[in-house]
């Protein structure tokens, strides 16, 4: 369903000789171009539009949804009474000015810490995750970035996608490579998102003939790596977060810089509204 498409190797360019290069690898002809006019790329708005709105509230979400931005990613922790929230943060120092750990309180005592933006109080407090899903059924797509690498926590949150049938309509980030095979067996429809910033996880990663979308790093590869990449089908997810989105607002070019030195398919951003203005003018998004 947000399977965006990929280049295949045009039969010209498999006729043409390879090289080998000082590591072994072959070294694939170079492309004057990494994107197809069929190509597109969707937008991943990091914990919500918070530039109007607190991050990873329910307004910063319905603001994503509103400005057709494609993908919401938002964070997820749990509460003493093991409720999945939208929280970055281990306490709520940075985001209500309240030093207390959330996991030291019930989901209902949240309601007690209203969320700030910038340094004043509004009237949000933090979302339940079922909450979220609620506002986002068959609009847009959740990315959730769980900040804790447990089976038992991230079934809760696989037992509330089902309840609300979103299983096509979210993305789940994982850092902890060990748990693929044990987290596709809870619900294989919902796809999982591994996190790799090594070629040695990557080559991990392409191992599971079942993930079908991969998060890696914002570094260029080798023509041949893409290729490796692009044979296996893997959606790519990249992140402009601080370098390219610091030079995007500069204007210093980041955005176009990201995607000349990367195939990628999907990025992750603090400013979705001017990344999807880049790519519509770029013809890589509607």
């Amino acid at each position: 369903m947000f399977k965006s498409s990929l280049i295949p190797l045009s039969f010209s360019l498999m006729l043409m000789l390879f090289t080998v290069s000082g590591s072994g690898e072959l070294d694939y002809p170079k492309r004057a171009n990494l994107y197809n006019p069929t190509d597109k790329i969707l937008v991943a708005a990091h914990r919500g539009i918070h530039s109007l709105y607190p991050e990873n509230s329910i307004p910063a979400i319905e603001e994503c949804i509103r400005k057709g931005i494609d993908i919401v990613e938002i964070d997820i922790r749990e509460t003493k009474d093991k409720v999945p929230v939208l929280m970055h943060d281990a306490s709520l120092q940075r985001t209500t000015n309240n030093n207390i750990k959330i996991a030291d309180l019930d989901n209902e005592e949240l309601k007690n810490y209203p969320l700030l933006f910038g340094d004043e109080t509004t009237e949000y407090t933090i979302p339940s995750l079922e909450q979220a899903l609620q506002v986002a059924k068959n609009r847009i797509i959740l990315n959730l970035d769980y900040k804790l690498d447990d089976l038992k926590a991230l079934k809760r949150a696989y037992d509330l996608i089902a309840k609300y049938e979103m299983e096509k309509w979210v993305i789940v980030t994982l850092n902890d490579l060990d748990l693929i095979p044990e987290l596709y067996k809870l619900n294989p429809e919902i796809r999982i998102m591994p996190v790799a910033f090594s070629w040695l996880k990557i080559n991990k990663i392409i191992d599971h003939e079942f993930l079908d979308i991969i998060q890696v790093y914002h570094r260029p590869y080798s023509n041949y790596r893409i290729h490796q990449l692009e044979k296996k089908e893997l959606d790519i997810w990249v992140n402009a977060l601080r370098k390219y989105d610091k030079m995007e607002k500069a204007g210093d070019n980041g955005f176009e810089k990201l995607i000349y030195i990367k195939k990628v398919d999907m990025i992750q951003t603090d400013y979705p509204e001017e990344l999807l203005g880049f790519l519509r003018e770029k013809g890589l998004h509607d």
